[in-house]
């Protein structure tokens, strides 16, 4: 099972649309969107979360997105809704934290260059150590490598609107 995992992963990362850039936030770090075709992507981050009490964290999380366009426009570009379920692993000096997140934000492809822009929010809930709730969020900027192969991938999307 996780072989076939690993092989769908490695699969989409060579057939569609990457982006990997920089997250400023809640963690701070680095960030890889991999677009599964259609509006769907897979999320990944690592990076430092400094929102603890007693130690930083090492933060690791992922997420599986859904994107829907919105009324807001930029250029004549409508701005992509996103939102959906991930997890995520904190590793401190004294605790493993273990929980669920619920990623949402507004995502943006510039015109003339291949790099995005996001900004989004992420309640969650750890399970590990203890059940708490806590929400993360932040800005990130990526550049997209790679070669979209739907028509609904942001960079397709812009094509469509230059076209208008």
């Amino acid at each position: 099972m996780k072989r076939t995992i690993i092989l769908i992963l490695v699969i989409s990362a060579f057939s569609f649309a990457n982006e990997l850039g920089l997250i400023i936030g809640e963690p701070t770090g680095i960030s890889y969107r991999a677009w599964l075709g259609g509006s769907n992507a897979m999320d990944f981050a690592v990076g430092w979360s400094f929102n603890t009490k007693e130690n930083d964290n090492f933060d690791i999380h992922g997420a599986y997105l859904f994107g829907k366009k919105t009324d807001i426009r930029i250029e004549g570009y409508r701005l992509p809704f996103y939102f959906g379920p991930g997890g995520r692993i904190k590793l401190g000096e004294k605790d493993i934290v273990v929980g669920f997140k619920f990623p949402f934000g507004l995502y943006y492809k510039f015109r003339s260059v291949p790099f995005s822009m996001f900004f989004e929010l992420a309640p969650g809930l750890n399970i590990t150590p203890s059940t708490d709730f806590d929400i993360t969020g932040g800005l990130g900027f990526r550049y997209i490598f790679g070669t979209p192969t739907s028509s609904e991938t942001p960079s397709e999307e812009n094509a469509k609107r230059d076209k208008r």
